[in-house]
């Protein structure tokens, strides 16, 4: 029998501290304090230990204040987890920032070297196009200077005291010409030669014509410059008058640079000559947009040049 001041003790737990359960839980709680000490951010080490106290506490009946402490283990473990876990987490987020940033920047810099070498490619293209404009330039500056370019010769009558025209040839433009043929036709001339074959018909036609045709040969005329402003200057030879008060002539011109013509019309007014004179040629630009010269005392003249080519006109453009 036990006395009965014992028996209140008899309904405590005796102390367990013999009992593997307890070893367990001293075991968890070192393991865990070693958990959160040396690998704080290494998630699953602390759901295993969960796992095993979980483990632990199914082994045999425990005592409440036992229970009480595997509970406390087992949250203790579930935040350790739970921290392990975001702790992780925010590091893999920092490491995987850092590793976009360093990305960001090694592809910043790889788009500005490739940024800069196109503005070198750049730079270097619009140098050599400036070299090839120049050299082209050069060139063609060259060549326009050994053809003749744009430039052209016409031919003008001025008359003198002895009943003859002194036939000059002009140079007009920048470029030098050479080698200029000029194929002058006398309108009148030409006329009466038609008049004369239509008499006798036996003739040569051809030959009747080229009568009133007069030819020319210049070697060399140079260009307008501060030393001729009005270009060369040169005399061809000599014409006479004839005997109507108005003379036309069609002038043909040929050198390096291609061909040009020129109408020319002379007036006896009052007893004194004037002229007015028109060039289309020999670019396509100066085809639409004729020269036209005529004295300063005719003003009709400049009427009577601009009706010479009256059927060339610029030819609509169309997409």
């Amino acid at each position: 029998m036990i006395p009965a001041q014992f028996r209140s003790l008899a309904r405590w737990p005796v102390p367990h501290y013999g009992r593997p359960a307890l070893y367990m839980q001293g075991l968890v709680v070192i393991a865990g304090a070693f958990v959160l000490q040396w690998w704080p951010s290494v998630p699953g080490l602390a759901i295993g230990l969960l796992g095993f106290a979980a483990a632990t506490m199914a082994l045999e009946h425990l005592t409440k204040p036992e229970r009480a402490i595997w509970i406390a283990i087992i949250f203790a473990l579930f935040v350790l987890e739970s921290h392990s876990i975001i702790q992780d987490r925010n590091e893999h987020d920092k490491q995987q920032a850092q590793a976009t940033e360093q990305e960001e920047q090694n592809f910043k810099v790889i788009a500005n070297e490739i940024t800069e070498a196109m503005r070198r490619s750049d730079r270097n293209f619009e140098q050599t196009m400036m070299r090839s404009d120049r050299i082209i330039a050069e060139v063609g500056e060259s060549i326009k200077t050994e053809t003749g370019g744009d430039s052209f010769a016409f031919v003008s009558f001025f008359p003198e005291p002895n009943e003859r025209f002194a036939v000059i040839i002009t140079s007009h433009g920048r470029y030098p010409l050479r080698q200029i043929n000029v194929d002058v036709s006398d309108e009148e001339r030409r006329t009466q030669a038609l008049q004369e074959y239509i008499k006798h018909p036996e003739g040569d036609i051809e030959s009747a014509i080229r009568t009133a045709n007069t030819y020319y040969q210049v070697p060399f005329l140079r260009p307008q410059s501060p030393e001729l402003p009005m270009g060369q200057v040169q005399m061809l030879d000599t014409y006479p008058f004839g005997t109507e008060d108005a003379r036309n002539f069609t002038i043909a011109f040929s050198s390096f640079n291609g061909y040009w013509n020129e109408r020319l019309h002379l007036r006896r007014i009052n007893g004194k000559w004037y002229q007015a004179l028109s060039v289309v040629g020999p670019t396509a630009k100066q085809t639409l947009h004729p020269f036209i010269y005529f004295d300063p005392n005719f003003p009709e003249g400049k009427a009577l040049a601009e009706k010479d080519w009256q059927r060339i006109k610029p030819q609509p453009r169309h997409p």
